[in-house]
């Protein structure tokens, strides 16, 4: 039996439904990607993990 302590990290699915605006992908190599829809100039932002990819997410919103 393996014991499973705190809430389980976020999956790239996760991270896509917790924001609706942004179109989230895998790349070939792995790499996460988010591009923000309809965003003129393109906003797009990448990172290793899904939580990273959130955090990226949130700090480009910040920006705006």
């Amino acid at each position: 039996m393996t014991a499973v302590f705190g809430p389980a990290p976020p999956t790239l699915n996760d991270v896509a439904q917790e924001v609706p605006r942004w179109h989230c992908w895998q790349g070939v190599a792995g790499l996460l990607y988010a591009r923000l829809t309809r965003s003129c100039p393109p906003r797009t932002v990448r990172a290793a993990t899904p939580l990273e990819l959130w955090a990226e997410i949130s700090r480009a919103e910040a920006d705006v």
